[in-house]
Protein backbone atom coordinates (compact mmCIF):
# COMPACT_ATOMS: atom_id res chain seq x y z
CA UNK A 1 0.00 0.00 0.00
CA UNK A 2 1.64 3.58 -0.95
CA UNK A 3 1.64 6.16 1.12
CA UNK A 4 -1.03 8.17 -0.88
CA UNK A 5 -3.63 5.22 0.32
CA UNK A 6 -2.96 5.56 3.76
CA UNK A 7 -5.21 7.85 5.83
CA UNK A 8 -3.35 9.79 8.59
CA UNK A 9 -4.73 11.51 11.39
CA UNK A 10 -3.76 14.58 10.03
CA UNK A 11 -6.30 13.55 6.91
CA UNK A 12 -8.90 12.45 9.03
CA UNK A 13 -8.96 16.02 10.60
CA UNK A 14 -11.76 18.62 10.34
CA UNK A 15 -10.84 20.75 7.26
CA UNK A 16 -9.48 24.53 7.04
CA UNK A 17 -11.99 27.24 6.78
CA UNK A 18 -10.38 28.42 3.41
CA UNK A 19 -11.21 24.64 2.46
CA UNK A 20 -14.67 24.89 3.04
CA UNK A 21 -15.01 28.09 1.75
CA UNK A 22 -13.43 26.49 -1.42
CA UNK A 23 -16.17 23.57 -1.43
CA UNK A 24 -18.89 25.37 -1.22
CA UNK A 25 -17.79 28.10 -3.46
CA UNK A 26 -17.34 24.85 -6.02
CA UNK A 27 -21.17 23.57 -4.91
CA UNK A 28 -22.49 26.44 -5.97
CA UNK A 29 -20.38 26.65 -9.32
CA UNK A 30 -21.52 22.92 -10.10
CA UNK A 31 -25.32 22.59 -8.52
CA UNK A 32 -26.63 26.24 -8.25
CA UNK A 33 -29.65 26.63 -10.85
CA UNK A 34 -28.46 30.37 -10.83
CA UNK A 35 -25.32 31.97 -9.99
CA UNK A 36 -25.17 34.70 -7.39
CA UNK A 37 -24.51 38.65 -8.63
CA UNK A 38 -21.26 38.01 -7.04
CA UNK A 39 -19.53 35.51 -5.83
CA UNK A 40 -17.65 35.47 -2.35
CA UNK A 41 -14.05 33.91 -3.38
CA UNK A 42 -11.24 33.98 -1.09
CA UNK A 43 -8.33 36.71 -2.24
CA UNK A 44 -5.92 33.91 -2.26
CA UNK A 45 -7.95 31.99 -5.00
CA UNK A 46 -8.88 35.08 -7.55
CA UNK A 47 -5.01 35.19 -8.91
CA UNK A 48 -4.37 31.45 -8.67
CA UNK A 49 -3.83 30.01 -12.24
CA UNK A 50 -5.38 26.60 -11.38
CA UNK A 51 -8.13 27.86 -10.12
CA UNK A 52 -8.86 30.72 -12.83
CA UNK A 53 -8.91 27.64 -15.24
CA UNK A 54 -10.79 25.48 -13.25
CA UNK A 55 -13.38 28.65 -12.72
CA UNK A 56 -13.42 29.57 -16.34
CA UNK A 57 -13.97 25.42 -17.52
CA UNK A 58 -16.68 25.26 -14.74
CA UNK A 59 -18.83 28.18 -16.54
CA UNK A 60 -18.08 26.96 -19.96
CA UNK A 61 -19.88 23.85 -18.46
CA UNK A 62 -22.60 25.56 -17.19
CA UNK A 63 -23.19 27.53 -20.66
CA UNK A 64 -23.59 24.55 -22.77
CA UNK A 65 -25.33 22.59 -20.80
CA UNK A 66 -27.59 25.39 -20.17
CA UNK A 67 -27.98 25.92 -24.24
CA UNK A 68 -28.39 22.14 -24.66
CA UNK A 69 -31.09 22.03 -22.35
CA UNK A 70 -32.59 24.85 -24.27
CA UNK A 71 -32.18 23.71 -27.77
CA UNK A 72 -29.41 25.98 -28.22
CA UNK A 73 -26.98 24.16 -30.67
CA UNK A 74 -25.06 26.56 -32.00
CA UNK A 75 -23.28 27.84 -28.38
CA UNK A 76 -20.25 27.98 -28.33
CA UNK A 77 -17.72 26.70 -25.63
CA UNK A 78 -13.75 27.16 -25.37
CA UNK A 79 -11.52 24.88 -23.35
CA UNK A 80 -11.34 20.53 -23.30
CA UNK A 81 -11.96 18.47 -20.68
CA UNK A 82 -13.92 15.26 -20.62
CA UNK A 83 -16.64 16.53 -19.27
CA UNK A 84 -16.75 19.66 -21.60
CA UNK A 85 -15.38 17.45 -24.58
CA UNK A 86 -18.89 14.85 -23.84
CA UNK A 87 -20.94 17.85 -24.02
CA UNK A 88 -19.47 19.28 -27.65
CA UNK A 89 -19.89 15.82 -29.12
CA UNK A 90 -23.34 15.38 -27.78
CA UNK A 91 -24.23 18.71 -29.55
CA UNK A 92 -22.55 18.28 -32.88
CA UNK A 93 -24.16 14.64 -32.74
CA UNK A 94 -27.69 16.80 -32.44
CA UNK A 95 -26.73 19.27 -35.35
CA UNK A 96 -26.07 16.43 -37.67
CA UNK A 97 -29.27 14.66 -36.10
CA UNK A 98 -30.85 18.15 -36.28
CA UNK A 99 -30.27 17.80 -40.89
CA UNK A 100 -30.63 14.24 -40.79
CA UNK A 101 -34.56 15.31 -39.44
CA UNK A 102 -34.66 18.07 -41.74
CA UNK A 103 -34.18 15.87 -45.38
CA UNK A 104 -36.78 13.21 -43.94
CA UNK A 105 -38.70 16.26 -43.69
CA UNK A 106 -38.12 16.85 -47.60
CA UNK A 107 -38.64 12.96 -48.09
CA UNK A 108 -35.38 11.33 -47.87
CA UNK A 109 -36.10 8.01 -45.66
CA UNK A 110 -32.74 6.63 -46.10
CA UNK A 111 -31.55 8.74 -42.96
CA UNK A 112 -30.50 6.59 -40.38
CA UNK A 113 -28.85 7.26 -37.22
CA UNK A 114 -26.36 4.94 -34.86
CA UNK A 115 -24.31 7.42 -32.97
CA UNK A 116 -27.52 7.91 -29.78
CA UNK A 117 -28.01 4.47 -28.71
CA UNK A 118 -31.80 3.92 -28.20
CA UNK A 119 -32.39 7.52 -30.10
CA UNK A 120 -30.98 5.90 -33.08
CA UNK A 121 -33.31 3.22 -33.12
CA UNK A 122 -36.53 4.89 -32.00
CA UNK A 123 -35.21 7.04 -35.29
CA UNK A 124 -34.56 4.57 -37.67
CA UNK A 125 -38.05 2.89 -36.81
CA UNK A 126 -39.53 6.26 -37.72
CA UNK A 127 -38.06 6.59 -40.64
CA UNK A 128 -38.97 3.48 -42.26
CA UNK A 129 -42.44 3.66 -40.91
CA UNK A 130 -42.64 6.99 -42.84
CA UNK A 131 -41.59 5.54 -46.00
CA UNK A 132 -43.61 2.58 -46.28
CA UNK A 133 -46.40 5.13 -45.12
CA UNK A 134 -45.42 7.55 -48.10
CA UNK A 135 -45.33 4.47 -50.70
CA UNK A 136 -48.88 3.63 -49.53
CA UNK A 137 -49.66 7.31 -50.04
CA UNK A 138 -47.91 7.27 -53.27
CA UNK A 139 -49.73 4.38 -54.33
CA UNK A 140 -53.05 5.70 -53.24
CA UNK A 141 -52.64 8.56 -55.25
CA UNK A 142 -51.83 6.95 -58.52
CA UNK A 143 -53.97 4.01 -58.76
CA UNK A 144 -58.03 4.19 -59.60
CA UNK A 145 -59.99 2.83 -56.37
CA UNK A 146 -62.24 1.15 -58.47
CA UNK A 147 -60.22 -0.65 -60.91
CA UNK A 148 -56.82 -0.95 -59.04
CA UNK A 149 -55.16 0.07 -62.57
CA UNK A 150 -53.52 4.10 -62.71
CA UNK A 151 -55.49 6.86 -62.54
CA UNK A 152 -55.28 9.93 -64.85
CA UNK A 153 -52.70 11.87 -62.77
CA UNK A 154 -49.75 8.60 -62.60
CA UNK A 155 -51.48 8.51 -66.68
CA UNK A 156 -49.92 12.10 -67.27
CA UNK A 157 -46.39 11.89 -65.81
CA UNK A 158 -45.71 8.13 -67.44
CA UNK A 159 -47.11 9.89 -71.11
CA UNK A 160 -44.68 12.56 -70.33
CA UNK A 161 -41.50 10.72 -69.93
CA UNK A 162 -42.69 8.01 -72.56
CA UNK A 163 -43.25 10.76 -75.01
CA UNK A 164 -39.39 12.60 -74.46
CA UNK A 165 -37.91 9.59 -74.30
CA UNK A 166 -39.39 8.98 -77.57
CA UNK A 167 -38.76 12.13 -79.22
CA UNK A 168 -34.78 12.27 -77.89
CA UNK A 169 -34.54 9.05 -79.01
CA UNK A 170 -36.99 9.19 -82.46
CA UNK A 171 -38.19 6.28 -81.29
CA UNK A 172 -41.91 4.43 -81.99
CA UNK A 173 -45.00 5.77 -79.34
CA UNK A 174 -48.30 4.36 -79.27
CA UNK A 175 -51.48 4.67 -77.33
CA UNK A 176 -54.24 2.69 -77.40
CA UNK A 177 -57.67 4.02 -76.16
CA UNK A 178 -60.75 1.53 -74.88
CA UNK A 179 -64.43 2.40 -74.70
CA UNK A 180 -67.05 0.30 -73.31
CA UNK A 181 -69.92 -0.51 -75.28
CA UNK A 182 -73.36 0.77 -74.31
CA UNK A 183 -71.85 0.97 -71.21
CA UNK A 184 -74.70 4.00 -69.92
CA UNK A 185 -77.57 1.47 -71.25
CA UNK A 186 -75.61 -1.14 -69.07
CA UNK A 187 -75.93 1.40 -65.95
CA UNK A 188 -79.40 2.62 -66.60
CA UNK A 189 -80.37 -1.15 -66.82
CA UNK A 190 -79.35 -3.40 -64.65
CA UNK A 191 -77.49 -0.29 -62.03
CA UNK A 192 -74.31 0.95 -61.58
CA UNK A 193 -73.40 -1.84 -58.95
CA UNK A 194 -73.32 -4.30 -62.24
CA UNK A 195 -71.38 -1.18 -64.39
CA UNK A 196 -69.03 -1.18 -61.43
CA UNK A 197 -68.16 -4.91 -61.95
CA UNK A 198 -67.97 -4.38 -65.80
CA UNK A 199 -65.57 -1.89 -65.24
CA UNK A 200 -63.40 -3.90 -62.82
CA UNK A 201 -63.84 -7.10 -65.25
CA UNK A 202 -62.74 -5.36 -68.45
CA UNK A 203 -59.80 -3.59 -66.93
CA UNK A 204 -58.37 -7.23 -65.57
CA UNK A 205 -58.76 -8.52 -69.24
CA UNK A 206 -57.09 -5.43 -70.12
CA UNK A 207 -54.07 -5.71 -67.74
CA UNK A 208 -53.38 -9.63 -69.06
CA UNK A 209 -52.83 -7.64 -72.71
CA UNK A 210 -50.47 -5.19 -72.19
CA UNK A 211 -46.75 -5.73 -71.38
CA UNK A 212 -44.12 -5.17 -68.91
CA UNK A 213 -43.43 -1.69 -69.45
CA UNK A 214 -46.82 -0.66 -70.82
CA UNK A 215 -48.87 1.98 -68.93
CA UNK A 216 -52.74 0.62 -68.71
CA UNK A 217 -54.98 3.64 -66.58
CA UNK A 218 -58.60 4.54 -66.43
CA UNK A 219 -58.74 7.36 -68.49
CA UNK A 220 -62.29 8.35 -67.30
CA UNK A 221 -65.79 6.58 -66.54
CA UNK A 222 -65.65 3.53 -68.83
CA UNK A 223 -62.63 4.34 -71.07
CA UNK A 224 -59.31 2.90 -70.43
CA UNK A 225 -56.00 4.02 -72.39
CA UNK A 226 -52.88 2.11 -73.16
CA UNK A 227 -49.55 3.67 -73.27
CA UNK A 228 -47.19 0.98 -75.72
CA UNK A 229 -43.80 2.45 -75.38
CA UNK A 230 -41.52 1.66 -78.48
CA UNK A 231 -44.31 0.33 -80.21
CA UNK A 232 -44.94 1.26 -83.96
CA UNK A 233 -48.52 1.33 -85.54
CA UNK A 234 -48.74 -2.22 -87.02
CA UNK A 235 -48.00 -3.85 -83.29
CA UNK A 236 -50.22 -1.40 -81.77
CA UNK A 237 -53.43 -2.47 -84.12
CA UNK A 238 -52.28 -6.40 -83.11
CA UNK A 239 -52.40 -5.81 -79.57
CA UNK A 240 -55.79 -3.88 -79.66
CA UNK A 241 -57.29 -6.82 -82.14
CA UNK A 242 -56.08 -9.04 -78.92
CA UNK A 243 -58.19 -7.12 -76.28
CA UNK A 244 -60.72 -7.29 -78.96
CA UNK A 245 -60.69 -10.98 -78.91
CA UNK A 246 -59.91 -11.42 -75.17
CA UNK A 247 -63.24 -8.83 -74.26
CA UNK A 248 -65.42 -10.60 -77.17
CA UNK A 249 -64.36 -14.37 -75.25
CA UNK A 250 -64.28 -13.45 -71.30
CA UNK A 251 -66.38 -10.26 -70.78
CA UNK A 252 -69.33 -12.34 -69.32
CA UNK A 253 -71.21 -11.00 -66.52
CA UNK A 254 -74.23 -12.87 -64.28
CA UNK A 255 -76.49 -9.99 -63.56
CA UNK A 256 -78.19 -12.66 -61.65
CA UNK A 257 -79.24 -15.99 -61.44
CA UNK A 258 -80.66 -16.60 -64.96
CA UNK A 259 -79.32 -13.54 -66.59
CA UNK A 260 -75.89 -12.87 -67.69
CA UNK A 261 -74.56 -9.94 -69.83
CA UNK A 262 -72.01 -10.10 -72.53
CA UNK A 263 -69.39 -6.72 -72.90
CA UNK A 264 -68.06 -5.58 -76.16
CA UNK A 265 -65.69 -2.70 -76.85
CA UNK A 266 -64.30 -0.16 -79.05
CA UNK A 267 -60.88 0.72 -80.06
CA UNK A 268 -58.86 3.86 -81.54
CA UNK A 269 -55.38 3.71 -81.91
CA UNK A 270 -52.39 5.97 -82.72
CA UNK A 271 -48.78 6.48 -83.26
CA UNK A 272 -46.14 9.14 -82.32
CA UNK A 273 -45.43 11.23 -85.20
CA UNK A 274 -42.66 13.85 -86.33
CA UNK A 275 -44.82 16.85 -86.10
CA UNK A 276 -45.92 15.81 -82.32
CA UNK A 277 -45.45 18.18 -79.49
CA UNK A 278 -46.64 15.93 -76.72
CA UNK A 279 -48.67 12.92 -76.19
CA UNK A 280 -51.64 14.70 -76.18
CA UNK A 281 -51.67 14.95 -80.01
CA UNK A 282 -51.54 10.59 -80.00
CA UNK A 283 -54.30 10.86 -77.64
CA UNK A 284 -56.72 13.12 -79.89
CA UNK A 285 -55.48 10.82 -83.33
CA UNK A 286 -56.48 8.23 -81.16
CA UNK A 287 -59.72 9.22 -79.43
CA UNK A 288 -60.84 10.35 -83.02
CA UNK A 289 -60.27 7.02 -84.41
CA UNK A 290 -62.20 5.48 -81.63
CA UNK A 291 -64.89 7.63 -82.65
CA UNK A 292 -64.89 6.11 -86.21
CA UNK A 293 -65.04 2.55 -84.58
CA UNK A 294 -67.90 3.66 -82.22
CA UNK A 295 -69.89 5.01 -85.48
CA UNK A 296 -69.23 2.25 -87.81
CA UNK A 297 -70.68 -0.37 -85.53
CA UNK A 298 -68.81 -0.67 -82.15
CA UNK A 299 -66.82 -3.87 -81.66
CA UNK A 300 -63.68 -3.14 -83.56
CA UNK A 301 -60.88 -0.97 -83.93
CA UNK A 302 -59.87 1.87 -86.07
CA UNK A 303 -56.34 3.35 -86.26
CA UNK A 304 -55.67 7.03 -87.02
Amino acid sequence: MSKADVMTEESLKPGKPADKALIRLLTTLLCSPRLPDELQIDAALVNDPDFQRLYAYILALRELSTALRCGDLQQFASGKGFILANLKALQSNLRHLTWQTKKVAEGDFSQKVDFLGDFSDAFNEMTSRLQDANGQLIRLASIDGLTQIYNRMALDEFLGAAFAKAKEQAGDLSILLVDIDHFKEVNDTYGHHVGDRVLVQISQLLKKQVRTGDMLARYGGEEFIAVLPGTGIEQAVSIGKRVLEAVGKKAVISVDAERRLSVTVSVGVSDIRPEDTSGEDIIKRSDRALYEAKNTGRNRLCAG
